[in-house]
């Protein structure tokens, strides 16, 4: 067939999730006198001006009065996923960093507990019952490993059940966390459904 540079070549980027659900999480939050900017990435979907939004997990709602994009005067009416922009809201509602902002009709899962599929990297195995942080989008959780429900050989993807991932295992792990956290399926939002085990500030696995 091909060579390898002629295959290479044929490949096409991923297309933008556009039809997907909104996902917008919130890196941080600008005060301009009396103006408050929600800035951050729409990781999915399309906003509009006039859309209701609701932010979770707080579940507070409310409108976007404008969409605010660098050095661009004129009005701007939507923006679509892989654009980082700022909005402005009709009420003051309380939006800090992490928090994720969708349309109330398709939002994502509120939980404190999940199963994943994880990739184990840390020099240490982990362990049921010991506490991890996690980076789930911008936002950052605690959260303790529950149970190790199966553990998976990547030289011959044999499963079987024991009381810890060593380095280079994979394995089905229920977390739970401290506090609530937005969420969804790795199959339905990938952006929303993949996260990073981090221990001391390292990465320990996703």
């Amino acid at each position: 067939g091909q060579s390898l540079l002629e295959m290479l070549d044929e490949f096409e980027p991923l297309a933008l999730p556009v039809s997907q659900p909104l996902r917008f999480p919130v890196q941080d939050v600008y005060r301009f006198d009396e103006q408050r900017i929600i800035a951050g990435r729409i990781e999915s979907g399309v906003i509009r001006k006039g859309d209701e939004l609701v932010f979770l997990p707080s579940n507070r709602t409310a409108k976007v009065v404008s969409i605010e994009k660098w050095n661009m005067p004129h009005d701007i009416l939507s923006a679509q996923a892989g654009e980082s922009i700022g909005i402005t809201l009709d009420q003051p509602v309380f939006v800090t960093r992490g928090d994720i902002a969708s349309h109330v009709k398709h939002a994502p899962m509120l939980t404190n507990t999940f199963c994943a599929n994880i990739f184990w990297l840390g020099k240490n195995p982990l362990k049921a019952g010991n506490t991890y942080k996690i980076k789930l989008s911008t936002y950052e959780a605690t959260v303790t490993a529950q149970s190790i429900d199966r553990v998976i050989d990547t030289d011959d993807l044999s499963q079987s059940q024991k009381d810890s991932v060593e380095t280079s295992q994979m394995a089905e792990v229920t977390f739970r966390s401290r506090e609530m956290l937005a969420l969804d399926p790795y199959q339905d939002n990938q952006k929303l459904g993949r996260a990073v085990i981090l221990e001391n500030h390292d990465v320990m696995g996703g």
